[in-house]
């Protein structure tokens, strides 16, 4: 499966996901996929850099262990980032009312899909 049908999948499985995108830890997007845009994905991918490195160090600092998944849950939206290697993150937009749960599920399902392309 290439990228985009990858992301796409994921979006067409989850009630309420608009979109989704491949994001390099350096916060370059590799790929993405809107049916609807609630965020600019191209700012998404620029903080995405930060939050990454942001939630490695606390999760580091609390002696946690790798964090390999977060979200972040607004008014306007939630967007769940699953880490797929060690450069490389795969996130999912979702509106207010959707299936997080399910967009967990997906993104971790998903996540082998990708890594050998990696």
């Amino acid at each position: 499966m290439s990228f985009l049908e990858v992301l796409k999948d994921s979006v067409d499985k989850v009630d309420g996901a608009v979109s989704a995108m491949i994001i390099g830890r350096d916060g370059m997007s590799v790929q993405e996929y809107a049916r609807e845009k609630l965020v600019d994905l191209t700012g998404l991918s620029a903080e995405a850099s930060a939050m990454i490195k942001d939630i490695s160090l606390a999760a580091d600092n609390l002696g946690l262990g790798e964090a390999r998944e977060f979200s972040i849950i607004s008014d306007r939206c939630g967007i769940i980032m699953r880490k797929i290697n060690t450069d490389y993150y795969l996130a999912l937009v979702i509106k207010p009312d959707g299936n997080y749960g399910k967009g967990r599920f997906i993104l971790k399902t998903a996540i082998p899909k990708l890594e050998g392309e990696f």
